[in-house]
């Protein structure tokens, strides 16, 4: 220790060459029920003063969206139609239409229908044509209902030519819009108009002639049309869907040569289908000739069809979009029932997801390939070369247990790995606890001719020793525990129980499993020694890397006499070395090392989340509550990422239930606390980890708050295990059974209560973050 902090002294008055960093402060207050997402206007807003707010929108342009007490323009638009809906006949129009952008930029569907709607009826009949005009010429219209969409075109209609006043492009939008919509009631009256005005825009089109074919593209309007024709089959008006059809083919828009009937595909709506699937695969509208084949792909399907939806996979995968990829995927779930997918294009589909880098498109088809029931009837294959590495780090990013699946496999099957990505696999295993297939890869790896180089990486060298030492560590523990449950039993006379011999086996494979977990891990650390020069000799990386080590498994006077070598060679320190250092002091005496950290900042060297992590880590191991308060603030006011360690500190202190540790807080505050957390740092890998998720939930229960544990379940664990999981399907089953007494003693609403329940269930009725309280 003393030496510890003769170094930490000097490190303290050495200039700092690493980069200070900004803060920003998270609020670690929640908000109440009342006030969730500012959904609610507070006094004293009138209506009077909602007017002349939405109306000043018309004489300002550089009017904010956000106004004092939080309240935005929009939600003082909805506010007002509710109080006095009649007033809104008297804001100009301008005010209209700058609320219509912003609900339009923000993608509030509902709320830009409900302005359009209240256009139509305030606004004057003399401006009324101009107006619909304009929003069915806008970003507005995609965003629309049928309903109201159909609201805009009966108010064109009754202009004389109104609705010919559209342009060919805002024609073509419109179709379009149509024909993607989910069905609706008003789809009928709306198709007789839309009809009509698609076959006038249609008979102006010309086929291209001379060299003109050449660099043909069809324009927007021919797209739309051929969306249509699919929503003219939904709806069985096989005559209109004729009509356009012979349209496209006359102007050349469906080649002649995609015209043709196949062997076992009989009948009109087959026939069109599979004429349009060529026709779009021409132009290249792979989505669009998903949609048209996948109709045809039932149980009964003949061989001709299977082999052109074949033939679409492979066209589909010829310089794709993520869209097309996506389309691809559907297309291989619809065949593999009927037909086995050729691994060819399974292994071309990886290659090419991983070029145009759709990783969320890629692990949906080796999740789907991996299905207990697909992977019985053909055994797809892996990624290969760099998608295989490629995907297997995607999936350890996300923590999916796919992961480990895939790691497996590269095992088993023996599957080549590029030798500059095996160190980074193998690390993110390691970081990830995946302790057997991370020690089993390493293994594999440590042979050969490229095995310098792996053995040579410093981060992977303090993975794989931190997660070892840990588990000789539990080992440890857990034999302690045995020998001291042990002693009491033989002092409370019951050492004579039949169950001693199942103990002494159990305690002696937990012994073995310990040494062979030390021999390894002293195995890596020589290995790594013996992959670098003398410790003078090697780079600052290695060093540090080689400190910290020793630091890991207790050898410190070893770890100090590392970091001397820096000091020797007068290297100016970074934080991560000091980070090095903190981390024996913290362990023995954090509030000594927190003093450190304060006289750090004293003399300009900014600590990082990794310092205050390090301290809140060993703080909580030595039940030190306010220091531990203290931590979580400090870290939550970083602006950088936090590691996942920090993380994970940051939450467990943040709802440690010591009655009186930290006064005022509650456990159901610092729930809410490290919900807020979570939501603040959302894109930091925590996110993707099931089993902090599980320690949450669990913590909720404790609680009595499963409101809390669902959306901990839901933010952390829904998407990250497998539904048919026995611990999973513990922890859902348990969440519900809460929920139910909460809901019979009214302290959750019966229909918030039913929605939660569906989504435990594995359906999809209750939005993320909704607050369900009364």
């Amino acid at each position: 220790m003393l030496l510890c902090r003769r170094i930490l002294f000097q490190l303290e008055f050495r200039p700092f060459r690493g980069r200070v960093s900004s803060r920003r402060t998270i609020s670690f207050t929640p908000a109440s029920h009342q006030d969730v997402a500012s959904r609610h206007v507070k006094a004293p807003w009138t209506a009077s003063g909602l007017f002349d707010m939405l109306s000043a929108l018309s004489e300002n342009a550089k009017t904010t969206d956000q106004v004092k007490d939080k309240i935005t323009v929009l939600q003082a638009y909805k506010h007002l139609r509710l109080l006095d809906r009649q007033s809104l006949a008297a804001l100009p129009l301008a005010s209209y239409f700058r609320l219509l952008a912003k609900a339009t930029k923000q993608r509030h569907g509902e709320l830009c229908s409900q302005l359009v709607e209240d256009m139509l009826d305030c606004v004057p009949k003399d401006d009324l044509c101009s107006a619909a005009l304009k929003i069915m010429s806008s970003h507005t219209l995609p965003l629309l209902p049928p309903r109201t969409i159909l609201l805009l075109v009966q108010c064109l209609e009754s202009f004389p030519g109104g609705l010919n006043k559209l342009s060919v492009q805002t024609a073509a939008v419109l179709v379009h819009t149509f024909a993607e919509s989910p069905g609706d009631k008003a789809d009928a009256t709306l198709l007789e108009s839309i009809y009509p005005l698609l076959l006038s825009h249609l008979k102006n089109i010309r086929p291209p002639e001379d060299d003109a074919i050449l660099t043909y593209k069809p324009p927007d309007i021919i797209h739309a049309s051929f969306a249509f024709i699919h929503k003219l089959l939904q709806l069985s008006e096989q005559q209109r869907a004729l009509e356009i059809f012979q349209f496209l083919v006359n102007s050349g828009n469906i080649p002649s040569e995609a015209v043709q009937t196949l062997p076992g595909l009989d009948g009109f709506d087959a026939i069109v289908r599979s004429s349009l699937v060529r026709a779009c695969m021409n132009w290249h509208w792979r989505p669009l000739a998903e949609r048209f084949l996948s109709p045809l792909l039932k149980p009964d399907t003949g061989p001709h069809a299977i082999t052109l939806a074949k033939d679409t996979l492979y066209a589909c995968l010829n310089q794709p979009s993520v869209e097309d990829l996506a389309a691809c995927r559907s297309l291989i779930c619809r065949i593999h029932p009927l037909s086995p997918v050729p691994n060819g294009v399974i292994r071309e589909y990886y290659d090419t997801a991983h070029l145009v880098g759709a990783a969320q498109e890629a692990h949906a088809l080796y999740a789907f390939t991996r299905l207990d029931e697909v992977f019985e009837q053909h055994r797809y294959p892996c990624p290969r070369a760099d998608a295989l590495a490629w995907l297997l780090r995607y999936l350890l990013e996300i923590n999916s247990h796919l992961a480990q699946e895939l790691a497996r496999e590269i095992l088993e099957r023996n599957i080549p790995v590029p030798a500059e990505f095996r160190a980074s696999i193998v690390k993110q295993l390691a970081q990830r606890g995946h302790a057997g297939v991370a020690r089993s890869l390493w293994s594999k790896y440590a042979v050969g001719k490229e095995r310098q180089a792996f053995l040579a990486d410093p981060s992977m060298f303090v993975r794989m020793v931190s997660l070892f030492h840990h588990l000789v560590r539990r080992d440890d523990q857990t034999l302690e525990a045995r020998e001291q449950q042990g002693e009491d039993e033989g002092e409370d006379g019951y050492g004579e129980d039949e169950t001693v011999e199942n103990d002494d086996s159990t305690v002696e494979a937990i012994r073995q499993r310990r040494d062979d977990c030390k021999e390894f891990l002293d195995f890596v650390m020589s290995e790594f020694a013996l992959a670098h020069p003398p410790m003078a000799q090697c780079n600052h990386q290695v060093i540090t890397s080689q400190a910290r080590a020793f630091f890991i498994v207790g050898d410190f006077v070893r770890g100090f006499e590392t970091i001397k070598v820096l000091l020797e060679r007068k290297e100016l320190p970074d934080i991560y070395d000091v980070n090095v250092t903190l981390t024996i002091m913290a362990e023995h005496d954090p509030r000594a090392a927190a003093q450190i950290v304060r006289r750090m900042e004293e003399k300009g060297l900014q600590p990082d989340q990794v310092t205050f992590g390090t301290i809140m880590h060993h703080a909580l191991a030595h039940n030190d509550m306010e220091l531990v308060d203290e931590m979580v603030q400090r870290v939550a006011g970083l602006r950088e990422q936090l590691s996942y360690k920090s993380i994970a500190s940051l939450i467990r202190g943040s709802i440690a239930f010591d009655a009186g540790s930290i006064p005022g807080h509650s456990a159901q505050t610092k729930l809410r606390n490290a919900f807020e957390i979570l939501k603040s740092i959302r894109r930091s890998p925590v996110m993707h980890t099931a089993s902090l998720g599980k320690f949450l939930v669990y913590a909720c229960l404790q609680a009595s708050d499963p409101t809390m544990a669902f959306k901990f379940w839901e933010l952390l664990i829904k998407d990250k295990a497998r539904k048919e999981d026995g611990e999973h399907t513990a922890l859902r089953r348990v969440i519900v059974r809460d929920l139910a007494a909460h809901t019979r003693k009214k302290w959750i609403k019966e229909m918030h209560a039913r929605a939660m329940i569906s989504q435990l269930r594995m359906g999809d009725a209750f939005s993320k973050y909704k607050d369900i309280r009364y």
